[in-house]
């Protein structure tokens, strides 16, 4: 058997038992030799470190959500990640040290040995894996990355990476349906996704197959057989179901690892991660920091599972503050303002039940401290709402015959779905007694919004579509990331369209605390982020740093 990684649990005791990842994951240092590929151990390891790279914590999700302007962080202001921030270069690492030489040594053993399940299956994550890694930096090492004894891969263009990816998701999908895989070896509790379903495996290929195709239909030309893919992928018509979502469960425990949900430790200490206005805004109605909000007087009723506010009614905060509305307070992206800093961190508005499985906002505010209740929840990478978000894309688009409207529908019903499913799932009794959200609202919502998308022309109804995609996709902000870069939606922040222009505006006024809120010159959109220095640039003569990250660097950036 071809020796490609060492034991995956090695290498898990090796990140439970360290929290610094700079010192020894560097995937040019080729620490990957190993002595024999046991599935069902590198299956959960490689599922495990896919999912801490994608997620919060130390990595990609805590930024990148600065960027699709969901959270602020004074870390990252401005679009200001750059080529040795721990975030980005976390993920890189993980990915290319742990989580993809795994699956490598899946591919080859199953192959081998006639495994063809976990073949499928490790092929799968590869591409969705790689999927990713290309949507964010571009052109990277693809051929090269695992060769033994190479040790500057030269990078793979992003279009000729997408159309390899294709061809392997179509490999792994006949694996999956190979009537000779029935007599190999098959994942079962190993797999903490889908626990072995072949179903559900198969679903989630096609589901990330069209999603690929997505991303490219603004460059389809680039991608071999872009339309007869498609329509027989939407002709056979065997995508992800609900409740079949490519998430990683998050649970309680703390004993002998910590398996809350990481975006949970902004409960304890200085936040960190603040509920960015203009999206708080988007999901009320409002029209102070987004004056042309497509869905002004509309209040999304996920609001308060989203996020959850400390300050009672008519309480003052600890320090002046830079935006307050209601009870909602937090700081503006790029501020520059004088409140910014202040030490407000039991006044502000903190992250909620849905994205970490923390506390619900009924109403009453209260100081939130960190209890073993709360943590239990998902990162989620490939969502059944996100699915019908995409199929309503194309079918807008002229892509699909699809009824565009009624899958969006279909996509925002969808969403409340996984907001109910986190409560059903919730093991403690607190927890599980979160109200849900009542028939009457959540359909009064989805009417108001529908309503405004039958007054709106096309180019508004994409708004719409995309807009109520990036809000369903709270703590998932790659796609969001993607989306915006694909389609210009939706509309980001800009201070040049706020009622008071070039401004933030803070709605409640007070001692110390003006309306006009002074914001930094706002940076040219980055449309990829930059390499790794440390671990990548300085350490490969063949991946020279980019120079400027505010023009289009993947193909179907268009």
């Amino acid at each position: 058997m071809k020796k490609i990684i060492k034991n995956i649990w090695v290498l898990l005791a090796v990140l439970y038992l360290g929290s610094c990842t700079s010192d020894y994951l560097d995937i040019n240092d080729d620490p990957n030799n190993p002595t024999e590929a046991v599935m069902n151990q590198l299956l959960p390891g490689g599922e495990y470190f896919m999912t801490q790279a994608l997620s919060q914590g130390n990595f990609i999700g805590n930024s990148l959500q600065t960027y699709v302007h969901q959270l602020v962080m004074r870390e990252v202001q401005n679009y200001g990640m750059t080529g040795t921030a721990n975030n980005p270069q976390n993920t890189w690492n993980y990915l290319y040290s742990y989580a993809l030489p795994a699956y490598d040594a899946i591919i080859v053993a199953g192959e081998e040995d006639g495994n063809l399940i976990y073949a499928g299956v490790a092929k799968t994550l590869k591409a969705y894996t790689f999927s990713v890694m290309v949507d964010l930096w571009g052109d990277i090492p693809y051929s090269e990355y695992n060769v033994p004894g190479l040790n500057a891969p030269k990078p793979d263009s992003s279009k000729d990476i997408y159309n390899s990816l294709i061809a392997l998701l179509e490999e792994a999908n006949a694996d999956l349906k190979n009537t000779e895989a029935e007599n190999g070896l098959k994942p079962g509790s190993d797999d903490f996704f889908y626990g072995g379903s072949v179903d559900k495996w198969t679903r989630l290929n096609n589901t990330i197959k069209l999603r690929l195709l997505l991303q490219s239909r603004k460059a389809k030309a680039d991608i071999t057989g872009w339309k007869t893919k498609l329509d027989a992928l939407i002709s056979e018509d065997k995508f992800m179901e609900s409740g079949g979502d490519l998430q990683f469960w998050y649970n309680t425990g703390t004993n002998p690892q910590d398996m809350r949900h990481p975006a949970i430790s902004q409960y304890t200490g200085q936040q960190t991660n603040y509920i960015s206005p203009f999206f708080y805004e988007t999901m009320s109605g409002l029209t102070l920091n987004t004056s042309d909000n497509p869905f002004s007087e509309i209040r999304d009723p996920r609001i308060p599972y989203y996020f959850v506010n400390q300050l009672k009614d008519g309480q003052d905060s600890e320090n002046a503050h830079e935006y307050r509305n209601g009870n909602f307070m937090s700081i503006f992206f790029a501020t520059i303002g004088p409140n910014a800093s202040g030490s407000n961190d039991k006044s502000l508005t903190k992250i909620g039940f849905y994205p970490a499985g923390g506390k619900y906002d009924d109403g009453k505010g209260g100081a939130i401290s960190l209890q073993s209740k709360y943590g239990q929840a998902p990162h989620k990478m490939v969502t059944f709402f996100s699915l019908k978000f995409m199929l309503a894309e194309l079918a807008l688009a002229g892509e699909t015959t699809g009824d565009a409207k009624e899958l969006l529908k279909d996509a925002i019903n969808a969403s409340i779905d996984h907001i109910h499913s986190m409560i059903d799932k919730q093991s403690d009794a607190d927890q599980k007694n979160i109200p849900k959200i009542e028939a009457a609202d959540r359909n009064d919502f989805v009417d108001a919004v529908l309503a405004k998308y039958d007054a709106a022309n096309a180019e508004r109804k994409m708004e719409i579509i995309m807009t109520q995609k990036w809000i369903a996709n709270f703590f998932n902000p790659i796609d969001s990331y993607n989306d915006y870069r694909r389609t210009g939606y939706p509309v980001m922040f800009d201070p040049a369209k706020t009622t008071i222009p070039g401004s933030g505006v803070n709605p409640l006024i007070a001692e110390r605390s003006p309306a006009e809120v002074p914001l930094m010159e706002f940076r040219s959109y980055p449309r990829s982020l930059y390499y790794p220095t440390n671990t990548e640039t300085e350490l490969n003569p063949n991946m020279p740093q980019k120079t400027d990250v505010s023009t289009p660097f993947v193909f179907w950036d268009k």
